[in-house]
């Protein structure tokens, strides 16, 4: 039998979610990261940006812009703004966490037509612990896990599931090739409460691959755009894209970087899918603070 429903005022929680938003992005700079030895000082930064499990305090904002969507002749957009936080190990929680928050403003098709919607998407929110064994400096191994929420902030019934959700969250990264970064982000989210009585529950499982190459002189390649989604109810969509991109990190003279980078992503895969996106380009702006820990 469903939960009930769960009333509050969306405005409110959409307000509190930028707040944190914000409260995240400028908290990033509050404090510089300890003199002592870092286990990562040997990884490039055009590295590091690409790889789910590195310290590496950021902002970013990313377009999202699908020209081509199968069953409808709109052409979504999407604008993403994300947060990552690297905060040191404590006297209480004697490991490395990434916090990372993610806003969307979404623009949505309203049906087969050209017709589209724009407004907020669910929330989404993980802590990862990561893990300080094994060594990574010996094994160019390094993993993570900890929890993974989605808030329903979605303003619009075109966006968002109407659901409030929790589930595990867990991250690899594998450099044991001289320039190869090989790594992954997992996340799993199960619905637990709903927003209304028309809510459906939700069970979907996330992929994210990810592989870049260092070029030299900070400039790589990489296919990291592409989440795969496999959601686990009977008859729901599994959508599998694969991307390919460019990206450049440019040090500024204060010790931070931007990062630039673009990329396209075909859908190879989808079932029980009429309607998704079928080719995608991605342009994203990030701003690297790597001298900077919580």
């Amino acid at each position: 039998m469903r939960k009930p429903p769960i009333n509050f005022r969306l405005s409110r929680l959409i307000s509190f979610a930028l707040v944190l938003f914000a409260f995240a992005t400028t908290a990033a700079f509050a404090q510089p990261a300890p003199d002592s030895v870092d286990a990562e000082q040997d990884e490039p930064i055009a590295e590091k940006v690409n790889d789910p499990t590195a310290t590496l305090t950021q902002v970013q904002i990313k377009d999202i812009y699908t020209p081509a969507e199968y069953g409808t002749n709109a052409q979504p957009n999407t604008i993403q703004f994300r947060a990552l936080l690297a905060i040191g190990p404590t006297e209480f929680i004697p490991f490395e966490q990434l916090i990372r928050p993610t806003l969307k403003v979404v623009t949505e098709p309203d049906g087969k037509g050209s017709s589209t919607t724009t407004g907020y998407d669910d929330m989404q929110l993980f802590d990862l612990f990561v893990m300080p064994w094994p060594n990574s400096r010996e094994t160019k191994f390094r993993w993570g896990i900890g929890p993974y929420f989605i808030f329903p902030t979605s303003s619009t019934n075109r966006a968002g599931n109407g659901a409030w959700q929790m589930g595990p969250a867990g991250a690899f990264s594998y450099r044991g090739i001289p320039g190869l970064n090989v790594a992954g982000l997992l996340q799993q989210a199960t619905s637990f409460a709903y927003t209304s009585s028309h809510s459906v529950p939700v069970a979907s499982f996330t992929f994210q691959p990810m592989l870049s190459y260092q070029l030299g002189r900070d400039w790589y390649v990489k296919s990291s755009d592409a989440t795969w989604t496999i959601n686990q109810r009977h008859n729901t969509a599994t959508t599998i894209p694969l991307s390919a991109g460019l990206g450049k990190v440019w040090k500024l003279s204060d010790g931070s970087s931007i990062d630039i980078s673009g990329s396209g992503e075909w859908m190879v895969y989808r079932q029980f899918s009429p309607q998704t996106e079928q080719f995608t380009l991605n342009f994203q702006v990030t701003l690297l603070f790597p001298t900077v820990e919580l």
